[in-house]
């Protein structure tokens, strides 16, 4: 069904002269300028909007309150306003997907650790920030990594020049307009996929079920488990554990559970089952006996004991990394990032204090916090951190090396590294990676990166870069 057409009586009335509003402010000798947008790029909304009002359909617009008051704050000239506007839909839009994922899969995905028991509603959604909820969602393969890394621009412009923080920048009329049509278009408009409605489904499912699987729906969910991506299978092995360790779970389903479990098991990365492994030790810990248990009985169904029982460095060394990410995007962590990096320095005195299965997490956190989080203060990294990151990154020999190169590639970090204010610190990385390191090949993979300082995502997506990294094998 073609969009019907709409033609303003005039587009112009979206750009109608300021200075009576201006006069106004300045008559109580209020600050006018940096406060609204200009005429000329007011005219821009005004000229550009209708087209893309249009585009829509009827059924898009006819709910949509957060594009009536972007179309008021737009006229007003109130560009940073208007931005706000339209990401908390996008916020809003977001939680409803995760609730049709299944807040349970989302929540482990996004905070796990001994923080995940107070996740378990739509309310507990608010308390997550709005990076971790993009993060969570690119993590889980909900948005592609081209979505994620617009919408992680625009919450960045959102932070920086927008209502939601003091400023004195100015949005373009074009910029706020191409913003907009990311958010509607790429997220908005956009529905679940089929894989992540499927995992929803037999999450549900399985717990409907009151009486035995029988031998042709197991068949079933084995063929759709071995078709899910793999970020699907990891959450849904955490899931399906974390339902059979429930106080509240019953046997019937407690032993359905089991007849699947093994396939999503063998299906899963290490990574993964050293996170389950993780939560039996902290069970133990927190003399949590039943939850113990039933931890250890879904291991021995899953011929996974040898998961169990994870050395306490392993265990403490997993849950600081996470704390460490926690306290870089929450208040004050220039003052609170030391404390954490010094923690997790007391476990490692040489590199082979470092478990494997803590290697990429432990590197991702002080990579992330060492490159920084792109604001103007203090180079946007914490003045107390920096030594000890630059310590860690010394202390890799190369199989550390290796990973810190493989996790420079990630959308994350390649994100940040497009800002220039991020990718003036890669020099100081590369120094502190090159400390103790051998492998000549790992040698030539940092000279590459010296050779485009200036844009050095485009040395890291590159296939010589690739190549070079490719034939390492990992320690």
């Amino acid at each position: 069904m073609p969009h019907e057409i709409i033609i303003p009586a005039s587009a112009e009335l979206l750009a109608a002269d300021t200075t009576v509003f201006t006069s106004f402010l300045a008559s109580f000798g209020l600050p006018s300028d940096n406060v609204i947008a200009t005429d000329g790029e007011r005219r821009i909304i005004a000229q550009n909007l209708p087209v893309f009002l249009n585009s829509l359909t009827r059924e898009e617009k006819k709910d949509a309150r957060y594009l009536s008051k972007f179309v008021g704050a737009s006229a007003i000239g109130l560009f940073d306003a208007g931005l706000n506007y339209v990401w908390n839909e996008v916020i809003l839009n977001l939680q409803r997907k995760a609730v049709i994922y299944g807040l349970d899969l989302f929540f482990d995905a996004a905070v796990g650790g001994d923080r995940r028991e107070l996740y378990s509603n739509e309310d507990d959604f608010r308390s997550l920030k709005d990076r971790v909820i993009i993060d969570t969602f690119r993590k889980l393969e909900l948005i592609s990594n081209v979505v994620y890394r617009k919408l992680e621009h625009i919450l960045t412009m959102r932070n920086e020049v927008a209502a939601s923080h003091p400023n004195v920048e100015q949005i373009g009329g074009y910029e706020l307009l191409g913003w907009l049509q990311t958010c509607v278009k790429d997220v908005l408009q956009d529905r679940m996929s089929d894989s992540a409605i499927q995992i929803s489904s037999m999450v549900s499912n399985l717990k409907q079920r009151t009486d035995p699987l029988d031998a042709a729906t197991i068949e079933r969910f084995n063929i759709e488990s071995e078709n899910l991506a793999p970020a699907h299978v990891h959450n849904l092995l955490i899931t399906i554990f974390g339902i059979f360790v429930a106080d509240g779970t019953d046997s019937p389903l407690r032993s359905n559970i089991a007849t699947i479990a093994p396939k999503v098991w063998t299906l899963s990365s290490e990574a993964v089952k050293y996170r389950i492994g993780s939560r039996v030790d902290g069970f133990r810990t927190n003399l949590q006996q039943q939850k113990l248990e039933k931890s250890i009985e879904f291991l021995g169904v899953v011929d996974g004991l040898n998961f169990e029982s994870l050395p306490q460095r392993e265990i403490a060394l997993n849950k600081l990394s996470a704390r460490l990410l926690e306290t870089h995007f929450a208040w004050d962590n220039f003052h609170n990032e030391p404390p954490v990096m010094k923690e997790i320095l007391s476990y490692i005195k040489r590199p082979e204090d470092i478990p494997s299965a803590c290697l990429s997490g432990v590197c991702l956190s002080v990579l992330r916090c060492r490159i920084g989080n792109g604001v103007s203060y203090c180079g946007g990294v914490s003045p107390g951190g920096r030594p000890h990151y630059e310590k860690f990154l010394g202390l890799l020999n190369d199989t550390g090396v290796h990973e810190c190169l493989i996790l420079l590639g990630t959308p994350e970090l390649l994100q940040k590294l497009s800002h220039k204010q991020c990718s003036e610190h890669l020099p100081a990385v590369i120094v502190a990676l090159r400390e103790n390191l051998i492998s000549e090949r790992l040698k030539s993979a940092l000279d590459l990166l010296e050779t485009e300082l200036e844009s050095p995502g485009h040395v890291i997506v590159s296939r010589e870069f690739r190549e070079v990294l490719h034939p390492i094998r990992r320690g």
